[in-house]
């Protein structure tokens, strides 16, 4: 415990020096300054309606508990829902997002913001979802009868949990009204200590999310004004991949390469850029406005195009697998039923490791095997399809966390 607290007193020290040259800890300092006032003038605008809590370290656990957020509001419209992000990089980018009622940061974690948080929503229920463990407001929410959820709950054996000197964090758990894991290993690994908690396998929303995703097309306007080619849609690249993937290109140059930069803001692009000589950025394609007659290399270079980009895609290549974080979302691609290529670093990934134990993607160590690969689905025909038959199909047997969720919800919602 006096590690923890220790952390929480350094954090906003270090994120404060930090901040001087690193946009993201300057954004987070920003958004703690403020964050008190933000949240008056959201819970004077919801009027006193009841509140479900969701919480979500980042942009991804928001998109992986957005299927329940809508389905909340589909069988649940008498609640409002109030979204805390911990990183500005799911805040900033979903501040206004218009499938919840509101959206601030969540204080840093401490005893008197935790009841001063609780006083100000009153929740009838709190949803964390995937992880993120904070003491006080579990604490708070535990000692207050309030139901809390931990859903498509990851756990892995080199985690604090499960340490000789892990006891404090193993305690967090207990606070849980109900903790909804991924799969059956995950499940036997909490199990002994939740005596008391409610525990089930109810699986990984993100399936659910890049279904929905999947079967509600947006079209992509500018797609047009690439040449009748195929297309390889690189996604999430990080400078790692575009080494890769710059040497592998060259292989190929009867396709159009759509690379999607991790990061799009200007120094980042213009890094990107350097891999990849001949291509153009799609601003300047937006600006030229003209049909491209030959295969084109393209980065593109502004946010949120990503996931409708994969529709277009014959191949797909998902990026962060060449460094230390791992691999992105292979689940966005393979729900329209395309082949996905990823890098080595995927041992912390079960979907991924799912995926390719599935036959609907490979992983890949260096450029020699990217190419090798690719050469394989395009002189197969057979072979092709398999692999996209088996990608859907690993979407859709696994599938239904939603709906398991949302009964043990409405189970919660109906005790309080």
């Amino acid at each position: 415990m006096l590690l923890y607290h220790l952390f929480i007193f350094c954090y906003p020290k270090i994120a404060k020096i930090l901040s001087i040259f690193n946009q993201k800890a300057k954004e987070w300092i920003v958004g703690q300054k403020n964050v008190w006032n933000e949240i008056e003038e959201k819970k004077n605008q919801l009027k006193g309606n009841p509140i479900i809590w969701i919480h979500a370290a980042s942009y991804g656990e928001f998109e992986q508990g957005l299927p329940i957020i809508l389905s909340i509001k589909d069988k649940l419209p008498q609640y409002k829902i109030w979204v805390t992000f911990f990183s500005p990089s799911g805040y900033l980018y979903r501040r206004n997002e218009h499938s919840v009622d509101a959206v601030t940061y969540l204080p840093m974690d401490s005893s008197k913001n935790a009841i001063a948080f609780y006083n100000k929503l009153n929740p009838s229920l709190i949803l964390f979802i995937k992880y993120e463990f904070w003491y006080h407001y579990l604490n708070e929410a535990h000692t207050r009868n309030i139901p809390i959820l931990l859903v498509s709950a990851i756990f892995r054996p080199n985690q604090v949990f499960f340490k000789w000197y892990g006891g404090f964090y193993k305690n967090m758990l207990t606070f849980f009204s109900s903790i909804l894991v991924q799969d059956l290993e995950m499940y036997e690994l909490v199990a002994p200590f939740l005596k008391k908690t409610r525990l089930f396998i109810n699986g990984d929303t993100r399936f659910d999310r890049v279904l929905q995703t999947a079967n509600n097309l947006h079209p992509v306007e500018w797609i047009h004004l690439l040449g009748p080619y195929k297309n390889i849609v690189a996604g999430s690249t990080w400078k790692e991949d575009d080494v890769i993937l710059s040497k592998t290109t060259a292989h190929f140059n009867q396709f159009n390469w759509i690379i999607v930069p991790h990061h799009v803001d200007i120094k980042s692009i213009e890094i990107c850029k350097k891999n990849y000589p001949t291509a153009i950025t799609l601003t300047q394609l937006l600006q030229k406005k003209e049909k491209q007659l030959k295969p084109i290399m393209l980065i593109v270079d502004c946010i949120g195009l990503l996931r409708n980009l994969y529709q277009y895609a014959y191949i797909s290549y998902v990026g962060g697998g060449f460094g230390k974080d791992g691999v992105h979302n292979v689940l966005e691609p393979a729900a329209f039923g395309i082949p996905v290529i990823w890098g080595l670093n995927d041992t912390k990934y079960k979907e991924a490791i799912g995926l390719r134990k599935f036959l609907g993607g490979y992983q890949i160590i260096n450029e020699a095997s990217f190419v090798m690969y690719v050469n394989e689905l395009i002189q197969s025909d057979s072979l092709y399809h398999h692999v996209c038959e088996n990608a859907k199909k690993y979407i859709l047997e696994n599938t239904g966390a939603t709906q398991k969720t949302m009964k043990e919800i409405i189970i919660h919602l109906e005790k309080s």
